[in-house]
């Protein structure tokens, strides 16, 4: 009886001990070994260098659109070609063009820029059908209803640009003549500028220059004007 009541008092002891202590500790995480971790690490940065690679891939791509464009403008560029292969009759024009500008003269057309007057003009080819419009100091000539001739009045009622739209007989056009064919002729512009669609070859000959114009698109002449500069100061328009 003595044992039996010894073996109950010490299962009470052992069930208080074990309210006392509460519920047992959760068992820790175990520690990530050093080496899986750096192979973690590794592998991160594997991934962001694999995505830095794909952004080269989108600039490359950019880069190459940006030489595409490139190589689009460039080849907008004049044609060179050879003096020999342009037509005869459009090289002696042009040749002929070149001398006769040193005077502020074009072929077919009897008054000097720099030189000439407005009474001259009129004199000789009468009233033009265009007389300084909107208060602007040129005046026109036409031939069914397309200007032929045109001429800038200065200060004085001088001439300071000869313009002509026509080729002096009908045997060809001015718009049959290209770019390319004015620099086989008259080699490399003093300067080439540009007013809006228009391409504009500009020649330095004696006191005057010599201006082809033409498209910008399509690289053909559409008038020559001869300018010059002492007699360009502007007079204001006229009624």
């Amino acid at each position: 009886m003595k044992t039996y009541t010894k073996l109950a008092s010490l299962l009470a002891a052992s069930s208080l001990l074990l309210v006392a202590c509460g519920e047992p500790e959760a068992t820790p995480e175990k520690e990530v070994p050093k080496t899986q971790a750096a192979e973690n690490t590794t592998a991160k940065t594997e991934d962001v260098q694999t995505e830095d690679v794909q952004t080269e891939d989108v600039q490359t791509e950019a880069s190459k659109k940006e030489d595409t464009t490139v190589t689009s403008t460039s080849s907008k560029k004049i044609e060179t070609k050879s003096k020999d292969t342009v037509k005869p009759i459009l090289r002696d024009f042009l040749q002929n063009q070149f001398k006769t500008a040193k005077n502020g003269m074009t072929e077919g057309v009897p008054f000097e820029s720099g030189k000439s007057v407005y009474e001259d003009i009129t004199n000789k080819w009468g009233k033009p059908a265009t007389t300084f419009s909107n208060n602007t100091n040129y005046i026109e000539y036409k031939k069914k209803g397309k200007v032929t001739y045109a001429f800038a009045i200065g200060r004085g009622d001088r001439v300071y640009d000869v313009r002509t739209f026509v080729a002096p007989d009908s045997s060809f056009k001015l718009s049959d003549i290209t770019f390319s064919d004015i620099i086989a002729v008259g080699g490399k512009p003093s300067s080439t500028t540009y007013n809006g669609k228009d391409t504009i070859l500009n020649y330095k000959v004696g006191k005057n220059t010599l201006k082809f114009v033409g498209p910008t698109k399509t690289k053909k002449l559409d008038h020559i004007s001869i300018f010059n500069q002492r007699a360009s100061e502007p007079m204001g328009g006229r009624g």
